[in-house]
């Protein structure tokens, strides 16, 4: 079976794990993976120890379906950070250029509007405001303040089709602006889905490990293959830091 697929039935599982219940992965999701898919393999090795006292089968059999389905919620949240990366390099990248063609704009229409009171009152309205939001809507009040009244920018000369270029502009930064700083008001369903199979994959881990660590209690490296080498090193390396402070 693959991931996509384990994730795809394992979907409405996924989904019914309560928010508030949710755990956040204290490791990067990759190596947690590698340490289901060694758990599973040490587990399997293990199994008549551990059903001998009462762990069952099904339980080692949910392992690498949920393990399949994580991988897939992470991959589906990594793409989208990548997406959302590649968003704020455009908008970095686009956003002074806008914004100069947002004041060339201006100057020209003030220039061409001059002597006209109410054209250049609505102009002034256009300019109020100082927020990304308000100079993209600027630039769409403004192509429609031009293409209403064309004849006073063809009297200077105006490039015209900067006009609707305008407009394009207006909607192309909307978009990005929406995609960069989407997610800062909404919690993200992939992330939550993401962070829901985690959850219910660690419920089945911790388990295991549970019945791996009683099993093996007097085998003091067989049970360690019971626990977290990530977790055990990143202690261990606390622990050293800590040590060579005190030493200081």
């Amino acid at each position: 079976m693959s991931d996509q697929k384990d994730l795809l039935d394992l979907l409405p599982e996924i989904k019914a794990v309560p928010k508030e219940q949710i755990k956040q992965c204290d490791m990067p999701v990759g190596i947690y993976l590698h340490e289901c898919e060694k758990l599973h393999t040490r587990a399997s090795a293990d199994l008549p120890q551990l059903t001998a006292v009462g762990m069952t089968a099904e339980l080692l059999a949910k392992l690498l379906p949920y393990t399949g389905a994580l991988r897939t919620a992470e991959s589906n949240w990594a793409e989208l950070n990548t997406i959302r990366e590649e968003n704020k390099e455009a908008w970095k990248a686009e956003w002074p250029a806008f914004l100069e063609f947002r004041t060339d704009l201006i100057e020209n229409m003030d220039f061409a509007y001059r002597n006209n009171e109410a054209l250049l009152k609505k102009l002034a309205v256009i300019k109020q405001g100082d927020s990304h939001a308000d100079a993209i809507q600027d630039m769409a009040n403004l192509s429609v303040l031009g293409k209403a009244n064309l004849a006073p920018l063809e009297a200077i000369y105006y490039d015209i089709t900067l006009i609707d270029k305008a407009a394009e502009d207006a909607d192309r930064m909307s978009g990005l602006l929406g995609a960069v700083n989407g997610h800062m008001y909404v919690d993200d369903e992939i992330k939550v889905i993401r962070d829901q199979a985690f959850t219910l994959t660690k419920q089945v881990v911790d388990e295991i490990r549970k019945y791996g660590r009683f099993v093996f209690r007097k085998d003091p490296d067989h049970a360690k293959s019971y626990s977290s080498k990530y977790s055990r090193d990143k202690s261990s390396a606390y622990r050293k830091k800590l040590a060579e402070q005190a030493q200081e």
